[in-house]
């Protein structure tokens, strides 16, 4: 094993991918990548009662601060003495984060996951379990502190 690519969203789950990761890479003498694709904002447009919400791009304050927020992590890493870089993408959802691990040619896929109804999944959809079907190479799902 050479890659392992952390999918980060900084939820309360975040830690607990990274932990495992360290894990993994310090175990296997790996190199991490971790992944980020920045989300975007939901935006109300103010219509009187029928308010709808619409997804806008990130600003560029947004882009940065989750920029930082990665750095911090793969200082985390490299001080524990793990090999680690940063990557973002402006935007993407499951399938194009999987795509992008296969383009860095991931040996592990390092996830969160969250506890969620079956109604919530039904209409939202299961990002770990796409990641499960998408995926190229193994992954390994980490529950979130909340579910654990």
């Amino acid at each position: 094993m050479k890659t392992i690519v952390a999918l980060v969203d900084f939820s309360d789950a975040t830690p607990g991918v990274i932990e495992q990761t360290q894990k993994m890479a310090k175990a296997f003498n790996a190199q991490v990548v971790i992944l980020h694709a920045v989300p975007k904002e939901p935006v109300v447009l103010e219509l009187g009662l029928a308010s709808p919400v619409i997804l806008a791009v990130p600003s560029e304050e947004v882009v940065q601060a989750d920029y930082a927020r990665l750095l911090r992590i793969r200082d985390t890493l490299t001080q524990a003495g793990v090999g680690a870089t940063v990557q973002q993408l402006r935007e993407g959802g499951v399938g194009r984060l999987v795509e992008e691990s296969a383009r860095l040619n991931a040996d592990l896929l390092v996830l969160g996951s969250h506890r969620h109804s079956a109604v919530y999944h039904w209409f939202i959809g299961n990002f770990a379990s796409d990641a499960l079907k998408l995926a190229h190479c193994p992954v390994l799902v980490v529950p979130s502190e909340a579910s654990a």
